[in-house]
């Protein structure tokens, strides 16, 4: 019942047993000490006042995204939908039961399949089956979250998380997150709370600090790993290189020595020549120790 409803019924069964007493002390008190018509009075609005009272504590009113569960002297007889309704005032009683989709969150811990201990946390999305609140009330109760919802949670994540080591669990988040989001879907829907698509989130694996340790130094390893194979494979290449360079050496050697056996060797020593002259002409020394520059000597007798 809603609270003005409640406080209306408290008044009303005030009302009621003032009015009870008053039986039981006789008329002769009003008669005596107060006029008739101030009797009739007082008569008449305790009478008006017990049936307004009865009237408004029969009404009850029922929220956007909620259910009612009638029960009748505390036995469920079904489920009211949303809007104004009236009960039986101190026989029936309504509670109140949001279907909307509403958010659970619950630790769960588990052993991989390598004995690793894992502990994550799940946070669900769901909501309640509006056609079956009163059978979940009346099997479970209002604690639903804490009675279904968490402990099938913790069973999920044990029987999955069992089946994939611990680097496994990191490698294929996804798939165990969608095979648990698939078996807790299944368990909870036979207590008619459905979980919304895609409801299940689960935040970072957690693993003991020894564990996290040995994963650390791993990492260090194959990092050593990779950068050594980085300098095979570059100190392949370089090997790779000198020879590919000696032998084009050795091959071009081969062809001067067949051009000097075929075509003379003035004319291969006058090509090498020409590639490594600098175009200076070279200086001459005399018997007598005097230098000449050719060089000189022929741009002096153009500038004449």
């Amino acid at each position: 019942m809603s609270g003005l409803s409640v406080l209306m019924a408290i008044i009303a069964a005030v009302s009621l047993v003032a009015l009870w007493l008053s039986f039981l002390k006789g008329e002769e008190l009003f008669e005596e000490k107060l006029p008739k018509k101030t009797k009739k009075i007082i008569w008449g609005f305790f009478v008006i006042f017990s049936l307004l009272s009865t009237f408004f504590s029969a009404y009850f009113s029922v929220p956007a995204g909620y259910r009612g569960v009638l029960l009748n002297f505390g036995a469920v007889k079904g489920v009211i939908n949303e809007g104004i309704h009236f009960v039986i005032p101190f026989v029936q009683k309504v509670e109140l039961m949001e279907v909307r989709t509403q958010k659970e969150e619950a630790k769960a811990a588990a052993a991989s399949k390598d004995l690793q201990n894992v502990s994550t946390r799940v946070a669900i999305n769901y909501h309640l089956n509006p056609l079956q609140v009163g059978d979940l009330y009346k099997n479970v109760g209002l604690d639903f979250a804490g009675r279904i919802i968490d402990p099938a949670t913790q069973e999920t994540v044990k029987a999955v998380v069992a089946n994939y080591t611990a680097e496994e669990l990191i490698r294929l988040r996804s798939k165990v997150k969608a095979e648990i989001d698939a078996l807790l879907t299944q368990r909870l829907q036979s207590y008619n709370i459905v979980v919304e698509a895609n409801g299940v989130s689960l935040t970072n694996f957690e693993f003991s600090d020894d564990f996290n340790k040995a994963i650390e130094q791993k990492q260090v390893a194959q990092q050593s790993a990779e950068k050594s194979k980085y300098e095979l494979q570059k100190a392949e290449i370089d090997a790779k290189t000198a020879i590919a360079r000696a032998e084009g050496e050795a091959r071009s050697n081969r062809i001067k020595a067949e051009a000097l056996n075929q075509n003379g060797g003035s004319k291969v020593l006058a090509r090498e020549w020409i590639e490594k002259w600098d175009g200076h002409l070279p200086q001459v020394s005399t018997s007598g120790n005097l230098m000449f520059n050719i060089d000189s000597l022929m741009r002096e007798a153009n500038t004449k």
